[in-house]
């Protein structure tokens, strides 16, 4: 209860709507992602009013995928010209107006067409929302804050689950599109961040800013941090282009965490384990129906990470929660890879029917206490202001295509023989290689601010006491008085 009251401290309440307020766009993402599920099986039943085949329907299905990169390279571009906040609402009506098309499409690539967009407006909201929410996060709750991007996801995953299973694609689509226009209300009326403020030279509008997100009129010594914060990385690295990602040692490495921590999710098994939950169950011999299974999947995983998020992440930190996550992961789909080897052995698996379920129940609550957001969190936090539209894009166009790159893995392993137990054998194996590569290389940034962090990629946590430092300090001074 203590810890409880910790986080929902008066003043940060400004930061909380901020942050929901982002995050609630996201929820349409969630929606499309989970959009198939539900409405998939009836297009491509023999009474469709939409009459889809196989092929096509597949191509509907990754349509989010592939509109992901472009919409990450246009948010890249806009960041930092137009501001975080602007780049997020003029997302917005572009989502509502392509649900509204859906509910009225006669074709099967109209719909795949829509779904492409909107896919690509979750490219461009995946570069600019972490980099937002973290920007305006006090440290002490900025784990908590940045995890309800993955909450939001799930949100909506499980709601058009839910009013798929009993509304058809029109009404379900009118009611989605109201989402994203309830976001760009509310988003409205939240600040820029003090960080692109500070960017463009408006202390001012910065300190304004900063004295709303916290919720008090004395904020210059954070100002003065911030500034100093923003001037070092702009006046370090000077105007930044891709090649700065590589060649910089702080971004470099910044890279290789984040690669770290990608891989591990994508490789853990997380789309195979979503995609074929319906087989699992099955295979458990569950009378469950195929969609309520889902619902009750992505129930679990909402749960897990709403109390991690609240509970735990600013507890014990990212790196602890990571590695206990990983090591889950490989232990729960090592189980399930048992269980389909026995099954192949032509050995009676009455006695372990309940097996695969727990399995994988136990392997979505291992996912969602940490590699569920952790992707998000390190995007957050590990690059400078002055790369970090482009770190994003770039991060997101990779996860995307890692995400393809497995669940073509599963299904080529699947089809070639016979058996789920070799894919999630090899997932298992990948997992607990990620654990290993998290517990050597991956820190800790609980409770350090985002320039305390860039000094602990740097190396030079000596930094503030340095003449450099010194001279930023004047310059910081100078410029903001």
């Amino acid at each position: 209860m203590k810890l409880l009251f910790g986080i929902f401290k008066r003043e940060y309440l400004f930061q909380y709507f901020a942050t929901i307020s982002g995050a609630f766009s996201i929820l349409s993402s969630g929606i499309n992602l989970g959009w198939t599920s539900p409405y998939l099986p009836k297009l491509l039943a023999t009474d469709s009013s939409i009459p889809t085949t196989t092929d096509e329907g597949s191509w509907c299905a990754i349509a989010p995928l592939l509109g992901a990169p472009p919409g990450a390279i246009i948010a890249a571009i806009l960041v930092d010209k137009v501001g975080r906040k602007k780049t997020t609402l003029f997302m917005a009506p572009w989502v509502s107006f392509c649900f509204v098309g859906i509910a009225f499409s006669t074709t099967i690539w109209e719909i795949t067409t829509l779904r492409l967009v909107i896919g690509s407006v979750e490219g461009a909201l995946y570069t600019v929302l972490p980099m937002y929410i973290g920007e305006i996060s006090d440290p002490k709750i900025r784990g908590f804050l940045t995890s309800t991007i993955a909450i939001a996801a799930i949100t909506g995953t499980l709601f058009i689950n839910i009013i798929g299973s009993f509304l058809n694609i029109f009404l379900s689509s009118l009611i989605c599109a109201t989402i994203p226009l309830i976001h760009m209300v509310a988003f409205s009326c939240v600040p820029e961040s003090p960080y692109y403020y500070i960017k463009k030279g408006k202390f001012e509008d910065a300190k304004k800013s900063l004295q709303v997100l916290r919720g008090k009129s004395e904020v210059d010594q954070e100002m003065i941090a911030i500034a100093q914060s923003v001037v070092r990385q702009e006046r370090t690295a000077g105007k930044a282009g891709m090649l700065e990602l590589v060649t910089i040692p702080s971004n470099r490495k910044a890279c290789f965490i984040f690669v770290i921590v990608c891989l591990t999710n994508k490789f853990s098994g997380k789309n195979p384990c979503m995609f074929y939950t319906e087989t699992i169950f099955k295979e458990a011999g569950s009378s469950i129906d195929a969609t309520l299974s889902v619902i009750v999947y992505c129930a679990v995983e909402l749960v897990a990470v709403a109390m991690t998020t609240i509970f735990v992440v600013d507890r014990f930190g990212k790196r602890k929660l990571l590695i206990t996550s990983a090591a889950g992961c490989s232990i729960s789909v090592f189980t399930l890879a048992v269980y389909f080897f026995i099954k192949d052995c032509g050995i009676n698996t009455d006695y372990i029917f309940f097996l695969p379920i727990t399995a994988l129940v136990m392997y979505n609550i291992m996912f969602s206490i940490g590699l569920s957001f952790g992707m998000v969190t390190v995007l957050s936090e590990l690059f400078p202001t002055n790369v970090k539209a482009k770190a994003l894009c770039t991060a997101d166009t990779f996860s995307v295509l890692m995400g393809s790159i497995v669940s073509k893995i599963f299904q080529i392993s699947f089809d070639q023989t016979g058996s789920m137990a070799f894919p999630f054998l090899f997932f298992s194996i990948c997992s607990m290689i990620g654990v290993i590569f998290i517990i050597r290389y991956m820190p800790e940034t609980k409770g350090k601010t985002l320039e305390e962090i860039q000094q602990l990629l740097i190396g030079q946590e000596h930094l503030v006491n340095t003449e450099l430092a010194l001279r930023q300090r004047a310059y910081v001074n100078e410029t903001y008085t």
